[in-house]
This record gives C-alpha cells, sequence and structure tokens, in this order.
C-alpha cells in the first residue's frame, strides 16, 4: 500500500521498491524516521514543508491546496478538503501527529514495541517489521458475522488503524488518539425546500472539486457506473458540469440490471462507456491479492469485483474516481436517529465502504460527493423523518435532475416508493416484514444459522457461479483445505469457520478465506 512508514526510536527496515510510476522520499531528525512512498500523480498535493519548528508531509489528494499552502506554518486539518493523509512534526519537541482525513479514506496502521513505535500504512509489513504475529479473535468473528471489522482494531492484535477523523499524537514516550473532527446529525434544516436547494449547491460542489482536480493534472474524468442510484447521481451531475469527455465503466453479469441499464445512462449522457463481465466468478479466485489489498478489513467477497475490474483496466491516465460510495446511507436512512452516527462511522466509515477505495488507491485517488465533508455536514443536519425512505433524496432528484428518474430504483420509481417499517434499526419493506421477523425467530430458537439464505437475482450470483463452474468451487474449497490447519489455535473460529464451509453461502465462505489469507500473510511476513 501507498502511503507513509514511520519509526520512532529504532530504525526500521520497510521492505519498498521505487519505479517509473511511484517515488519514495524520507525525512530524519533524531530518532524519527520517515518514508512516504506514492503514485506519481496529484504529486503537488502531496505536501513536504518545513520551516525551524515543523515538519509536514501529506499523502493522497487536497482540493484546497492553496488555502492550505497559504496558511502555513498554521495547520488546520479539520479544515482541509480532500482524500488524505498527513504527518505533522515539531521539531523542537519531537512530538509526531499522523492524521487520517475525516472520513478515514487512507490506511495508517500503528504499534508500539520494545524499540519503540512503528507506524505503516500497510497492516501486513508492519506485523512484519514489528514482529507481531498473534490474531485478533473477536476481529475475525466479525468478519464472518458482518463481513468488516470494527472501530480502530485490526486482525492483528496489537495493531491499532488510526480512524476517520482521528489524529495520533506521539511524544516523550506517550500516545494519544484525538478526535479532531467528528459528524453529527443534530436536526436543525427545517425547511424542506431550502435543504434540498443547499445540498445540490454543495453537491455540485464536491463533483465540481473531482473534476477540476482532474483537469489541473490534465487526467481522464473515468467512472464507475452501476444500476444503482448512487453513481448515477454522481454522473448526471458530473455531466452538468463539464462538456469534457466522461467514460464510465461497469462490471457485472452479462444480462443483469446492472449492465443493462448503466449503457443506458452513459447513452443518454453522451459518456463512453465499457463493459467488463463477471461471469463464472473466476475473480474470486484472487484471494490473497484482494486481502492483501483491503488490509484484511472487509471480507475479500465484496471488493473482489473491482479488484477484478482494476486490474483490466489501464490506469496511468486516470485522475480522481467519482464514486457513489455510501450514498445510500447518508441521502436516505436505514436506522434511528439515535444509532445513525455509530453506523456512519462503523459501517460507512470503517466497514464495507472501505472496499473500492482501498483497491483503487493502488492507482490513482477516489471521492465520494456523499461522502464530501461540507455535504455531510448538512445533510447529515436533516431531520431523518425528511430523509426516511428515500423521500428526501427522491425530492432532490425530481427537482433538479428529474431526467435521473426515468428509470426506476431497485424495481421502484423514483418518487413512490413502497411502505416500510422500521424493525431494529433497519427499513424493512411492509411486505417482507413477516418473512425477516420470521428468519429472526428461527436464528433465536437456533433452528436456522445465518448461512442458508436463498440467493435471488444479483449482479454477482456466486452460488449459482458455483453450481455452474466447478473451477471456482473446488478454488475455494482448496483453498480452505489446504490453509485450515491455521485456525488451530483460534477454536471458536475453526468451528464456525466448519459449519460456513459445509452448509454456508460463497459470501459467508469467503470471510473464512479472508481469515485464513490474513493469517498466511502475517505468518509469511
Amino acid at each position: 500500500m501507498f502511503g507513509f512508514r514511520i519509526s520512532i526510536g529504532e530504525k526500521a527496515e520497510w521492505p519498498l521498491k521505487e519505479d517509473k510510476s511511484s517515488f519514495i522520499r524520507q525525512w530524519e531528525k533524531g530518532d524519527i524516521h520517515l518514508l512516504q512512498w506514492s503514485l506519481r500523480k496529484f504529486e503537488k498535493d502531496k505536501l513536504w514543508i518545513e520551516d525551524e519548528k515543523r515538519f509536514l508531509a501529506v499523502e493522497g489528494v487536497l482540493f484546497n491546496r492553496e488555502e492550505i499552502v497559504s496558511r502555513w506554518p498554521e495547520v488546520n486539518v479539520a479544515a482541509w478538503r480532500g482524500s488524505f493523509a498527513a504527518v505533522l512534526i515539531d521539531k523542537q519537541t519531537g512530538e509526531v501527529c499522523v492524521y487520517n482525513d475525516q472520513i478515514g479514506s487512507h490506511m495508517l496502521f500503528w504499534c508500539r514495541t520494545e524499540r519503540g513505535w512503528c507506524l505503516s500504512s500497510d497492516l501486513f509489513e508492519l506485523a512484519h517489521v514489528a514482529h507481531f504475529s498473534t490474531m485478533d479473535t473477536e476481529f475475525m468473528h466479525r468478519i464472518i458475522e458482518m463481513g468488516y471489522g470494527s472501530g480502530n482494531t485490526t486482525i492483528v492484535k496489537g495493531i491499532q488503524r488510526v480512524g476517520a477523523g482521528q489524529m495520533l499524537r506521539i511524544c516523550k514516550g506517550k500516545t494519544e488518539v484525538e478526535q479532531y473532527y467528528s459528524f453529527d446529525n443534530t436536526p436543525t434544516h427545517l425547511n424542506e425546500e431550502e435543504a434540498i436547494a443547499e445540498t445540490d449547491r454543495l453537491f455540485r460542489q464536491a463533483v465540481k472539486r473531482i473534476i477540476d482536480k482532474n483537469e489541473e493534472y490534465g487526467l481522464k474524468q473515468f467512472y464507475p457506473l452501476s444500476g444503482g442510484l448512487d453513481s448515477r447521481m454522481v454522473q448526471m451531475v458530473a455531466r452538468r458540469l463539464t462538456n469534457r469527455p466522461i467514460t464510465n465503466f461497469t462490471y457485472s453479469q452479462t444480462g443483469h440490471y446492472d449492465h443493462l441499464l448503466p449503457q443506458k445512462i452513459a447513452a443518454y449522457l453522451g459518456n463512453e462507456w465499457t463493459f467488463l463481465p463477471l461471469d463464472g466468478g473466476n475473480y474470486l479466485r484472487q484471494t490473497d491479492a484482494i486481502t492483501r489489498a483491503t488490509q484484511a478489513l472487509v471480507n475479500y467477497n465484496a471488493p473482489s469485483e473491482i479488484y477484478y475490474c482494476s486490474t483490466q483496466f489501464d490506469w496511468s491516465e486516470a485522475g480522481v474516481v467519482a464514486t457513489g460510495v455510501n450514498g445510500d446511507n447518508i441521502f436516505s436512512v436505514e436506522t434511528d436517529h439515535k444509532h445513525e452516527i455509530e453506523r456512519l462511522y462503523s459501517l460507512s466509515f470503517a466497514g464495507n465502504g472501505l472496499g473500492s477505495p482501498l483497491v483503487l488507491q493502488q492507482y490513482t485517488e477516489t471521492y465520494s460527493p456523499f461522502c464530501d465533508v461540507d455535504v455531510l455536514n448538512y445533510v447529515l443536519h436533516v431531520p431523518l423523518k425528511k430523509r426516511w425512505n428515500y423521500h428526501f433524496y427522491d425530492k432532490w432528484i425530481l427537482r433538479y435532475y428529474p431526467e435521473a428518474a426515468q428509470w426506476d430504483h431497485k424495481g421502484e420509481e423514483i418518487g413512490h416508493r413502497r411502505i416500510v417499517m422500521s424493525l431494529m434499526g433497519r427499513n424493512i419493506p411492509l411486505r417482507d416484514l413477516v418473512k425477516r421477523m420470521a428468519f429472526y425467530i428461527l436464528k433465536r430458537l437456533h433452528l436456522y444459522n445465518g448461512y442458508q439464505m436463498k440467493e435471488g437475482i444479483s449482479m454477482n450470483p456466486y452460488d449459482s457461479w458455483a453450481k455452474s463452474n466447478p473451477d471456482l468451487r473446488e478454488a475455494i474449497e482448496g483453498y480452505y483445505s489446504t490453509h485450515k490447519h491455521l485456525l488451530a489455535s483460534y477454536p471458536s473460529i475453526q468451528k464456525e469457520a466448519e459449519t460456513i464451509m459445509g452448509e454456508g453461502r460463497i459470501y459467508d465462505q469467503c470471510a473464512v478465506l479472508t481469515i485464513l489469507s490474513a493469517i498466511r500473510q502475517v505468518q509469511a511476513s
């Protein structure tokens, strides 16, 4: 993973290799040793500045770079906009402050060692350098149950992650994690029409930031487009803001809704369009590569499609990729007011929302306008009752982008949604309520293990592929058979894994493989 490597105390030896697409630079003072290994993209945004008192290094992309530079030596990371990580060092006191951006876009892992401290943007590399090899059982259980980890922990016991809006301070033998930026959802915007208008202004601003950054560097607008609503709206807004070429890419099972609809939308917008079929699911065989790219923070199954897609395209001229990540979780509501912020941080910033961005950071930067700080700050204050069940989202579309409503969403006409009810903090369509309650009761009575669920029509029908593609089934079963001995030290995980591999869906089996892959890579480090 590109990013920072820092050792405080004894100097660590990091196994990095510079090539024509990347560069390495380093800074040292006393017992502080810093390396930055980065892509040769957005180089002006990767600040590397110092004066007699302080040193600052930045990884990623900054949308307000000129403002940040003009204010130096003042550093107010809360006011930065972009996808970034930063290191600020006080040269007089030896204080090291490491920042992740407001939504935790970049990987920053750290641990205390016998020799001092080590920090790396690569979890497995850090485990090797710091000699950490014990796995976190609680984290592994969560990968199986939820598909993603939790909070600041990682799958390697003793190694922590600097999360969304957090700063890690190391000074005089002590560490402190500070929340320098946080979101809240206190309802304040009561006039719905004004709220929709301001949301549109901020969303357009967020999309324009991406377009302008790509044009600054002469890079292409290369964006994903699926059958979902979020990516559709990003493309609708982007096309309004630029007349220059936009290329959309789509990946899906051939003939699925997520294949056919994006083609229609791209044609309507006048965008170039390319399609990558996922038929057969053979990309699921890249277990180790995907687990490495996503740092074992999520079930490798979830980002497997974008990983396969990323290996098939030339990214050398691609700019910041505008995604629709987390749109539904923010513009609509799937929980109650009390749990919304908690869910935002656990699911969107530290969970499934990480998969695709982490994969693409190997080639470029990504940014979701829905997660733009200014957009988030505003929309989260729109009362939940107004955002409930796409009410606010649909009204925004119908008022400003009615052309986007000519295609349905999830089988529903935009502006005419099914009735839903809230059950245990989740929005459940009324017609599915009885079925969901039955599953819950059966699970509580231990008559249903949660791993046997009928797979419906999908852009990636894993279990159907496994039946029709024996090579895929053999690969998954073979990986487990070859490496299942690695679970001997974790009996509770071993027992659950055996049940899943015997009865579970491919998705759940991939969670088991994610854990095995992580153990393998930690032990091999």
